[in-house]
Protein backbone atom coordinates (compact mmCIF):
# COMPACT_ATOMS: atom_id res chain seq x y z
CA UNK A 1 0.00 0.00 0.00
CA UNK A 2 2.55 2.43 0.78
CA UNK A 3 4.07 2.46 -2.86
CA UNK A 4 0.85 3.93 -3.87
CA UNK A 5 1.85 7.38 -1.94
CA UNK A 6 3.08 10.22 -3.98
CA UNK A 7 4.40 13.63 -3.96
CA UNK A 8 1.98 15.62 -5.51
CA UNK A 9 2.77 19.46 -5.42
CA UNK A 10 3.47 22.43 -3.46
CA UNK A 11 1.22 25.43 -3.54
CA UNK A 12 2.26 28.72 -2.80
CA UNK A 13 -1.21 30.28 -3.59
CA UNK A 14 -5.00 29.13 -3.35
CA UNK A 15 -4.14 29.03 -7.13
CA UNK A 16 -1.93 26.88 -7.13
CA UNK A 17 -4.28 24.32 -4.78
CA UNK A 18 -5.11 20.87 -6.73
CA UNK A 19 -8.35 21.85 -8.79
CA UNK A 20 -10.07 18.51 -7.90
CA UNK A 21 -12.28 17.41 -4.84
CA UNK A 22 -9.88 14.41 -3.81
CA UNK A 23 -10.43 14.15 -0.02
CA UNK A 24 -7.46 16.20 2.21
CA UNK A 25 -6.41 15.41 5.81
CA UNK A 26 -4.11 18.72 7.28
CA UNK A 27 -1.19 18.13 9.41
CA UNK A 28 -0.20 21.05 11.29
CA UNK A 29 1.92 21.72 14.36
CA UNK A 30 4.62 24.05 16.36
CA UNK A 31 7.99 24.06 14.25
CA UNK A 32 10.05 20.27 15.33
CA UNK A 33 7.45 19.14 16.73
CA UNK A 34 8.17 16.10 14.03
CA UNK A 35 5.75 16.76 11.56
CA UNK A 36 7.52 14.86 8.69
CA UNK A 37 9.17 12.41 10.36
CA UNK A 38 5.48 11.61 11.12
CA UNK A 39 3.62 11.85 7.69
CA UNK A 40 6.77 9.69 6.53
CA UNK A 41 5.89 6.67 9.02
CA UNK A 42 2.62 7.14 8.49
CA UNK A 43 3.16 6.74 4.10
CA UNK A 44 5.85 4.32 4.83
CA UNK A 45 7.70 6.40 2.65
CA UNK A 46 10.37 9.36 2.78
CA UNK A 47 8.22 11.94 1.08
CA UNK A 48 8.22 14.76 3.72
CA UNK A 49 11.50 16.41 3.64
CA UNK A 50 12.65 16.22 7.40
CA UNK A 51 15.64 19.41 8.20
CA UNK A 52 17.19 19.42 11.67
CA UNK A 53 16.47 23.52 11.22
CA UNK A 54 12.45 24.23 12.02
CA UNK A 55 10.63 26.17 9.91
CA UNK A 56 12.26 25.49 6.32
CA UNK A 57 8.21 24.80 5.09
CA UNK A 58 7.24 27.85 3.28
CA UNK A 59 4.10 26.15 1.29
CA UNK A 60 1.54 24.01 1.83
CA UNK A 61 2.95 20.36 0.33
CA UNK A 62 1.02 17.59 -1.05
CA UNK A 63 1.44 14.04 -0.46
CA UNK A 64 -1.24 11.78 -2.57
CA UNK A 65 -2.42 7.71 -1.46
CA UNK A 66 -3.88 6.57 -5.48
CA UNK A 67 -6.44 8.96 -6.40
CA UNK A 68 -8.44 8.34 -2.63
CA UNK A 69 -7.05 11.24 -0.27
CA UNK A 70 -4.18 13.52 0.20
CA UNK A 71 -2.19 14.32 3.29
CA UNK A 72 -1.60 18.32 3.29
CA UNK A 73 1.63 19.16 4.99
CA UNK A 74 1.96 22.65 6.42
CA UNK A 75 4.27 24.67 7.23
CA UNK A 76 4.85 24.86 10.91
CA UNK A 77 3.98 27.90 13.58
CA UNK A 78 6.08 29.91 16.31
CA UNK A 79 9.66 29.40 14.38
CA UNK A 80 10.57 30.15 11.22
CA UNK A 81 13.69 31.67 9.37
CA UNK A 82 11.86 33.12 6.74
CA UNK A 83 10.82 37.19 6.79
CA UNK A 84 8.25 38.99 8.01
CA UNK A 85 6.86 39.37 4.14
CA UNK A 86 6.69 35.82 3.73
CA UNK A 87 5.38 34.77 6.85
CA UNK A 88 2.53 37.24 5.91
CA UNK A 89 1.75 35.74 2.67
CA UNK A 90 2.15 32.21 4.08
CA UNK A 91 -0.61 33.25 6.80
CA UNK A 92 -2.78 34.61 4.36
CA UNK A 93 -2.60 31.42 2.12
CA UNK A 94 -3.32 29.40 5.05
CA UNK A 95 -6.36 31.26 6.23
CA UNK A 96 -7.37 30.95 2.54
CA UNK A 97 -7.24 27.56 2.66
CA UNK A 98 -8.75 26.95 5.54
CA UNK A 99 -11.66 29.01 4.85
CA UNK A 100 -12.07 28.21 1.17
CA UNK A 101 -11.21 24.87 0.68
CA UNK A 102 -13.81 22.31 -0.14
CA UNK A 103 -11.75 19.39 0.09
CA UNK A 104 -10.72 19.48 3.98
CA UNK A 105 -11.86 16.37 5.63
CA UNK A 106 -9.86 16.76 9.19
CA UNK A 107 -7.34 18.23 11.01
CA UNK A 108 -4.41 17.08 12.70
CA UNK A 109 -2.83 19.09 15.28
CA UNK A 110 0.93 17.72 16.42
CA UNK A 111 2.29 18.48 19.67
CA UNK A 112 5.42 17.45 21.47
CA UNK A 113 4.63 15.28 24.39
CA UNK A 114 6.83 16.63 26.37
CA UNK A 115 5.52 19.92 26.79
CA UNK A 116 1.58 19.44 25.94
CA UNK A 117 -0.67 22.34 24.75
CA UNK A 118 1.61 25.87 24.48
CA UNK A 119 -0.37 28.88 24.15
CA UNK A 120 0.27 29.35 20.71
CA UNK A 121 -1.64 26.19 20.57
CA UNK A 122 -4.45 27.42 21.96
CA UNK A 123 -4.50 29.98 19.85
CA UNK A 124 -4.43 28.19 16.67
CA UNK A 125 -7.55 25.51 18.33
CA UNK A 126 -9.34 28.49 18.92
CA UNK A 127 -8.64 30.38 15.28
CA UNK A 128 -9.80 27.25 13.43
CA UNK A 129 -12.79 26.39 16.19
CA UNK A 130 -13.97 29.62 14.69
CA UNK A 131 -13.33 28.94 10.90
CA UNK A 132 -13.72 25.18 10.55
CA UNK A 133 -16.55 22.94 11.02
CA UNK A 134 -14.09 19.87 10.29
CA UNK A 135 -13.50 17.50 12.65
CA UNK A 136 -9.87 18.31 14.94
CA UNK A 137 -7.99 15.18 15.95
CA UNK A 138 -4.81 15.56 18.21
CA UNK A 139 -1.03 13.80 17.91
CA UNK A 140 1.21 13.84 20.77
CA UNK A 141 4.54 13.00 19.70
CA UNK A 142 7.55 11.87 20.88
CA UNK A 143 6.18 9.90 23.04
CA UNK A 144 9.68 8.01 23.45
CA UNK A 145 11.28 11.01 25.11
CA UNK A 146 9.22 11.73 28.10
CA UNK A 147 10.95 10.56 30.86
CA UNK A 148 9.93 7.16 32.80
CA UNK A 149 9.21 8.93 35.89
CA UNK A 150 7.36 11.47 34.05
CA UNK A 151 4.99 9.41 31.95
CA UNK A 152 2.46 8.74 34.75
CA UNK A 153 1.63 12.74 35.33
CA UNK A 154 1.90 13.59 31.68
CA UNK A 155 -0.32 10.84 30.15
CA UNK A 156 -2.99 12.34 33.36
CA UNK A 157 -2.64 15.62 31.52
CA UNK A 158 -3.21 14.26 28.43
CA UNK A 159 -6.64 12.77 29.33
CA UNK A 160 -7.41 16.09 30.88
CA UNK A 161 -6.87 17.71 27.73
CA UNK A 162 -8.52 15.14 25.91
CA UNK A 163 -11.72 15.98 27.89
CA UNK A 164 -11.68 19.89 28.05
CA UNK A 165 -11.16 19.41 24.40
CA UNK A 166 -13.55 16.11 23.28
CA UNK A 167 -10.99 15.02 20.85
CA UNK A 168 -9.66 11.97 19.58
CA UNK A 169 -6.24 11.37 21.23
CA UNK A 170 -2.69 9.75 19.36
CA UNK A 171 0.32 8.86 20.89
CA UNK A 172 3.52 8.69 18.17
CA UNK A 173 6.96 7.86 18.66
CA UNK A 174 9.45 7.57 15.88
CA UNK A 175 10.59 4.14 17.89
CA UNK A 176 7.24 2.60 18.49
CA UNK A 177 5.31 1.58 15.99
CA UNK A 178 1.95 0.99 17.50
CA UNK A 179 0.73 4.77 17.80
CA UNK A 180 1.78 5.31 13.84
CA UNK A 181 -0.37 1.74 12.95
CA UNK A 182 -4.00 3.35 15.32
CA UNK A 183 -3.09 6.82 13.50
CA UNK A 184 -3.43 4.76 10.03
CA UNK A 185 -6.04 2.96 10.68
CA UNK A 186 -8.31 5.88 12.00
CA UNK A 187 -7.08 7.80 8.67
CA UNK A 188 -8.34 5.16 6.33
CA UNK A 189 -11.20 4.12 7.76
CA UNK A 190 -12.64 7.72 8.04
CA UNK A 191 -12.80 7.53 3.89
CA UNK A 192 -16.10 6.80 2.49
CA UNK A 193 -13.99 4.89 -0.15
CA UNK A 194 -12.13 1.20 1.01
CA UNK A 195 -8.79 1.82 0.75
CA UNK A 196 -6.35 -1.14 -0.27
Amino acid sequence: MENEWFFLKEAHSLSGLPADNIPEYIFWGRSNVGKSSLINLLIKKKLAKTSKTPGRTKSLVFFQFKKIFRIVDFPGYGFSYISKEKIIKLDNLIEGYLKKRENIKKIFLLFDSRHLIKPIDKVIIESLLEIQTNEINFIFTKVDKIKSLEKKKINEKIKNISKDFNKNIFHTSIKESNGIILLRKFLYKSLDKKVG
